[in-house]
């Protein structure tokens, strides 16, 4: 039987929260009733196939990390630059032989991690990954795109080819060598989900106040 990792990333600096992040931690704004990190948290111990979950941390944020009630591993700056240099990271550390749910601390969606699993497990590819169709062309160039078409992924395109960003987690097989996140989301063994529902990406202050708008309004339509 296949085993699954979960791995929360925790230990990015935050640089495009700008002031905010002088006060606190990218990871412990303030979403609604929690901070964001909860909300990608929920989201890997609601998994019926994740049966370990490792938080990837930094000196600033590790003890407060501990509290959440799993482990955590203090990145090294000069080896982790993004989530899958991370999770190169966390396997070399751990020795860990199990596959990877990739999840940031800094998005706030409805993915279900159990759906994208089971597409990884039925088409037995070595990454799976979920596309996000978007009007904001300004904030699709910031982030990766994909053309479902041509199966290309584009990263921060001045005119992106595509209304699909590309939006983690991330399922990854454990023994997937990975160069860059680049090459690795043009991996010709991959396949991907579109998510209906929604997500967002704490980046800026605009975002902050939308995704905390958005679910005071899902909780109390819900109440």
């Amino acid at each position: 039987m296949e085993e699954f990792l979960g791995v929360l990333f925790c230990g990015g600096r935050g640089a495009r929260l700008g002031e905010i992040t002088k006060y606190i931690s990218k990871s412990f704004v303030p979403i609604y009733d929690r901070p964001v990190f909860r909300y990608g948290l929920e989201l890997l111990e609601k998994s019926s196939y994740v049966d370990e979950i490792i938080i990837l941390s930094n000196n600033e944020n590790d003890a407060k990390l501990k509290t959440a009630g799993h482990p955590t591993i203090i990145q090294d700056d000069n080896e982790v630059s993004d989530m899958f240099s991370g999770w190169d990271y966390i396997k070399k550390v751990t020795g860990a032989q199990k596959h990877g749910v990739l999840m940031p601390s800094d998005n706030v969606s409805d993915i279900d991690v159990d759906s994208l699993i089971g597409k990884f497990q039925a088409e037995q590819v070595d990454l799976v990954f979920s596309l996000f169709e978007m009007a904001d062309t300004k904030k699709l160039s910031g982030m990766g795109c994909y053309d479902p078409e041509e199966k290309k992924f584009y990263y921060k395109h001045p005119a992106p080819p595509t209304r699909f960003g590309v939006v983690a987690p991330y399922i990854v097989r454990s023994s997937l060598e990975i160069d860059s996140g680049d090459n690795v989301l043009n991996h010709p063994k991959s396949a991907f989900s579109e998510h209906n529902g929604y997500w967002f990406d704490i980046g800026d202050y605009k975002s902050i106040t939308a995704a905390s708008n958005f679910l005071k309004k899902e909780i109390c339509k819900n109440v």
